[in-house]
């Protein structure tokens, strides 16, 4: 997929995307902020240089021996020449590959440590990245960054920057002999060089258009693949029996990839083939002209005429390779500009220059004039008020889509409120650092994430180091210890993807053990027991009340009869608090909150009364 402006916020500020369809501009702060990556690795570029240097100087000396050999040691019968020659020859290409090996080693690794630290750097930024940027990217497009145009840097060094070098070297030297020993004929071979450069820049300008379509191709491939072939997604397609379908989705986006392929390959074909005809041509040119000089004006020996068409093909060898590279060196600068749009993408939720650590606190909670938007223009949360003191529970009801799961999310800042202040124990949040704001808060929510590894390595990713003894108090204390315990492996039981072999009351409980665990100040509750039936309510209503017990909490239920014990009520619709009070104050006022009990009530009646039928019908 392909990003335009798009005014999406992460809170207070918004992000901007590049147009991957526009061209790279190629300019001197892009390749500075390039070089700055390869700047680690001097040491190890200036000796992958002298390698580059040594080997295009001995990959002329077997060219040379080769015309004393004709010219000296073949007239003159001198085979202890002829010997001598053959031998520094053949040691001059062993050291010379020697070389390469080690060339070939430098390459490797200044390649991969780059690939190393670019990898790193958009993962690290993506990680500080708020919630919205994720809710509005496919995961296949960050895993297409991450892994294809990282994957890509590894050939611009290894293969355009490098090869870039050796060409260079291997030009000018090869160039210096043949002007040396005839520039006449030097001039020659030389003239048609120029006729390469134009069609180049052509061939570039189509191979980059090609080669950004086909990775916003692969991009929506990754998506196909990430979106379908994971637990949830296969769940969806056979329940659909979607199979087919999904096949024909794939197959249609994979032949559109392989045909962007294969004419990013063949682009420029004939202008290669133009190369390749010019590149067997000149030897005959060669012979003909160097024929000339030497027989009618005797200007150049046998072996020179011999020397200068095996350093035609030495020369014309990086000259077509740069053709090549002038292609490799757009895709490349394409690559870097895709990586550079996700690093320059403003991590818009970060600590304020000042920001203090959150020490202990007591759990004092309030919003004070709370605004916030999703987009421009439409506001999602106008003048929210809300006051929890230390160890009281505030309950936040109303209808889906009211912004309830929003107001809680503004407290540990997985947003970021525009206006108004949402405070901790009177310290507005925005004036802390992340990391101790979020260590003091836990959040339970209704879809549980759990990772597809161990039952205690999901509990340990909230304390790293807990003992055995931290996590069994925790399981026990969220009631889910027993089953734990009755498991073959116990807490060494992999769980599956989003804990797939579990069943949504053992994931919410471990997800109250792996809360508890983190001993949070403040917890949020996102309708933790939604969805779930009787018995694994009632389970992690008694789970629930050890993680609440002496805790400031923010609790979000549909199933009103869950916080009917709450200290303060808050009733949210569009966005707005339109009621506040106890339950009881509550429904002494006949309002909203009223029509919401009545509303629940009749339908718990209802569903009461279908159960008991369909159990007289049995």
């Amino acid at each position: 997929m392909g990003f335009g402006p798009m005014p999406m916020k992460g809170g207070g500020g918004r992000f901007h995307y590049l147009d991957d369809e526009a061209k790279p501009k190629m300019n001197k702060a892009m390749f500075r902020r390039i070089f700055k990556y390869y700047l680690p690795y001097w040491r190890l570029l200036v000796l992958l240089v002298v390698c580059i240097v040594v080997t295009s100087l001995l990959g002329l000396v077997p060219s040379l021996l080769t015309k004393e050999i004709i010219d000296k040691a073949l007239p003159d019968k001198n085979f202890r020449l002829l010997v001598n020659m053959i031998l520094l020859s053949f040691a001059t290409t062993v050291v010379s590959g020697l070389i390469s090996v080690g060339q070939t080693y430098l390459n490797s690794r200044i390649s991969k440590n780059i690939m190393f630290d670019l990898r790193n750097a958009m993962y690290g930024h993506l990680q500080y990245m708020p919630i919205s940027f994720f809710s509005s990217v496919q995961t296949g497009e960050i895993t297409s960054r991450i892994n294809n145009d990282i994957n890509g840097i590894e050939g611009v060094f290894s293969n355009t920057v490098v090869q870039m070098l050796n060409n260079l070297f291997i030009f000018f030297s090869t160039a210096a002999v043949m002007v040396a020993t005839n520039w006449k004929l030097a001039l020659f071979s030389l003239v048609v060089l120029p006729l390469f450069v134009y069609p180049t820049r052509k061939v570039g300008k189509v191979r980059w258009k090609l080669a950004s379509k086909t990775h916003e191709k692969l991009a929506e491939l990754n998506t196909i693949i990430l979106e379908t072939l994971n637990i949830g997604g296969t769940f969806l397609v056979k329940l659909f029996t979607k199979e087919k379908k999904q096949q024909e989705t794939f197959e249609a986006v994979n032949r559109e990839v392989t045909k962007l392929q294969i004419k990013e390959s063949l682009a420029g074909r004939w202008f290669f083939m133009t190369i390749s005809t010019l590149v067997a041509v000149g030897p005959m040119l060669i012979y003909m002209v160097g024929g000339y000089l030497a027989i009618r004006r005797g200007e150049i020996s046998v072996g020179g005429i011999v020397l200068f068409v095996t350093l035609l093909g030495r020369i014309y060898q990086p000259v077509t390779s740069f053709a090549n590279i002038s292609v490799d060196i757009t895709r490349s600068y394409a690559l870097f500009e895709r990586i550079f749009q996700y690093l320059d993408i403003k991590q818009d939720i970060v600590d304020k220059e000042g920001a203090v650590e959150l020490g202990e606190i007591k759990g004092a909670v309030r919003y004070s004039g709370v605004c916030f938007s999703y987009h421009e223009n439409k506001q999602t949360l106008s003048d929210i008020n809300i006051d929890v003191r230390p160890g009281e529970m505030a309950a936040l009801v109303g209808p889906s889509g009211a912004g309830k799961t929003t107001i809680t999310y503004l407290l540990p800042r997985l947003y970021e409120n525009d206006g108004g202040t949402v405070s901790i124990d009177g310290i507005d949040v925005k004036d802390v650092t992340l990391e101790s704001l979020r260590r003091q808060i836990g959040i339970v929510t209704q879809d549980t994430y759990l990772f597809n590894a161990s039952i205690r390595e999901n509990l340990l990713f909230a304390k790293d180091g807990a003992g055995q003894e931290e996590l069994d108090a925790a399981c026990r204390a969220a009631n889910i210890y027993d089953f734990i315990a009755a498991l073959p492996e116990g807490y060494d039981t992999v769980v599956g993807e989003r804990g797939i072999k579990l069943s949504g009351g053992e994931k919410q409980r471990l997800s109250i053990a792996r809360a508890l665990l983190k001993n949070p100040s403040i917890v949020i509750l996102d309708e933790a027991t939604s969805s779930l039936d009787s018995v694994s309510e009632s389970l992690i209503q008694a789970a629930i009340e050890p993680l609440l017990k002496n805790r400031t909490s923010l609790v979000i239920a549909h199933r009103l009869s869950t916080i009917m014990a709450a200290d303060r009520i808050y009733v949210v619709e569009a966005g707005r608090i339109v009621e506040e009070g106890t339950h009881e104050q509550l429904l002494a006022l006949g309002g909203a909150y009223k029509k919401l009990c009545d509303k629940q009530f009749r339908l718990d009646r209802k569903t009461g009364q279908k159960l008991q039928n369909r159990h007289q019908q049995q």
